[in-house]
């Protein structure tokens, strides 16, 4: 079994350590000729030298702008040979940087700082990538968490009847009183046996989503060694393509196949997620189908 506390804190340190640095636009220039560039990609620097990088995988909006003079595979070229390029200079001084393309610039740093490398790219490149044609949908900040919550005990009180106020601990969680002082720990559903909280991901900032996660997991962790509970559950809603941009999604979807998988290998946690809220409560009514009497 692993120790929750141990990987709550050994996530949060690492997460307190952050990225200060700085980020620069990756711009390409189709036409030498002409002065128009886009911004295709982000680079991020500290101490002047090159740490990480992101390029649009697509960048539809230059078929708009050049018709038959651009095409996926002219770009798909392109984007390989830069991606190596960067690759090769990683660690490197950025200003030094110049690619074989006299099409790509990288223009100069302006101040970053968050709460890793992953959220800087991500925040930045939603914000100044200017070659990907954006979804309706894509300003979406998410689902809320307590939207999410809302939703998933109207779900259940549906499809649990009376069985759900056996399990539902109310909008503000559960409360102990210690000391003449009580503390609220962040957990929606217990029946004595399993403790567990609902939480969204499902936001267009990693910091909120990762709060979110780390809130849960530690309230869980601490509730269970005070009640002693044989499991703990969370549901996670994860982020979709439907409601956030495909960078957003892939940058929560890389930090949460790590931290995900401890979770997993732990015998005492119950994991959902899913991007449905539907499923995510059929997922959570698994767990009380037969709810201990109270």
């Amino acid at each position: 079994m692993i120790n929750l506390r141990q990987l709550a804190q050994g996530d949060a340190a690492e997460r307190s350590e952050g990225f200060e640095g700085l980020w620069h636009a990756i711009d390409f220039q189709p036409d030498l000729i002409a002065p128009q560039r886009f911004t295709i990609g982000v680079a991020l620097s500290q101490k002047g030298k090159l740490t990480h990088f992101r390029i649009a995988e697509e960048a539809s909006k230059l078929k708009c702008f050049y018709a038959q003079r651009f095409s996926k595979e002219v770009w798909s070229w392109l984007r390989t040979e830069l991606m190596a390029e960067l690759s090769q200079s990683r660690a490197s001084t950025l200003s030094k940087f110049v690619s074989a393309s006299p099409q790509i610039h990288i223009g100069q740093g302006f101040y970053a700082s968050a709460t890793s490398a992953d959220s800087a790219l991500s925040s930045t490149f939603d914000r100044i990538v200017s070659v990907v044609a954006r979804d309706k949908k894509s300003n979406n900040k998410g689902i809320a968490q307590e939207t999410l919550r809302l939703d998933v005990a109207r779900l259940l009180k549906q499809k649990m009847n009376t069985q759900f106020e056996k399990v539902f601990q109310g909008e503000h969680g559960m409360q102990i009183t210690h000391d003449n002082l009580v503390h609220t720990f962040d957990i929606g559903y217990d029946d004595h046996k399993t403790a567990a909280s609902v939480v969204s991901g499902s936001y267009a900032g990693l910091d909120t989503a990762q709060l979110n996660v780390m809130t849960a997991i530690n309230d869980l962790h601490t509730f269970s060694r005070i009640r002693k509970r044989d499991q703990i559950g969370l549901a996670v809603l994860t982020p979709s393509v439907q409601l956030l941009p495909a960078e957003t999604v892939k940058v929560w979807q890389d930090w949460w196949s790590h931290f995900s998988y401890k979770l997993r290998e732990s015998a005492l946690v119950l994991l959902a997620e899913s991007g449905n809220t539907a499923d995510l409560a059929d997922q959570v009514m698994d767990w009380y189908k037969n709810p201990a009497q109270t």
